[in-house]
């Protein structure tokens, strides 16, 4: 997988697309299942971006190459990119784990009103950008990862232990 990189434009549209969203979030009453919403979609982009490859990397990797760069490029004017984000170190059983996190976050999605699927979109864009910004996906790698690994590695090992 070829690495994508968040252009400075890209980071300023996503903080701005995040505190729009928190914004409209706290004037309306701050509840609880809006920040659910929002905290969903930030932590299944942030996770999509940090996997290294199949369909989820791929899929924060384009939406940042050919939507969130190019519009934060137009309406901030500059085009400059970060550094390239280091490989996250996802396990297959990390793999396992996003992926149920991302199965949750659609039915939630589907199960839920207007308002709840504009906040977790809005997590979502703002999560896939911020993964692979190095400094914040780095922290996410380090903070992220091991629980998401172990978490993972342990439904695998169980499975494999079921089937033995």
């Amino acid at each position: 997988m070829t690495s994508a990189q968040l252009s400075y434009g890209g980071l300023g549209l996503a903080v701005a697309v995040l505190v729009l969203t928190t914004v409209r979030w706290w004037r309306r009453g701050h509840q609880t299942p809006g920040a659910a919403a929002l905290s969903g979609g930030l932590l299944i982009g942030l996770l999509s971006a940090l996997c290294s490859g199949g369909l989820l990397g791929f899929a924060a990797r384009y939406l940042t190459i050919e939507a969130t760069n190019p519009l934060g490029n137009k309406l901030t004017g500059t085009g400059d990119l970060f550094a390239p984000a280091a490989p996250a170190e996802m396990t297959a059983g990390g793999g396992v784990a996003t992926t149920l996190l991302l199965v949750v976050t659609v039915l939630a999605w589907r199960c839920c009103d207007n308002q709840l699927r504009r906040q977790i979109t809005a997590g979502a864009v703002s999560g896939s950008a911020f993964g692979l910004a190095g400094g914040i996906s780095g922290l996410a790698a380090v903070v992220l990862m091991p629980p998401v690994n172990a978490f993972g590695d342990q439904i695998l090992s169980q499975v494999a232990a079921a089937y033995q």
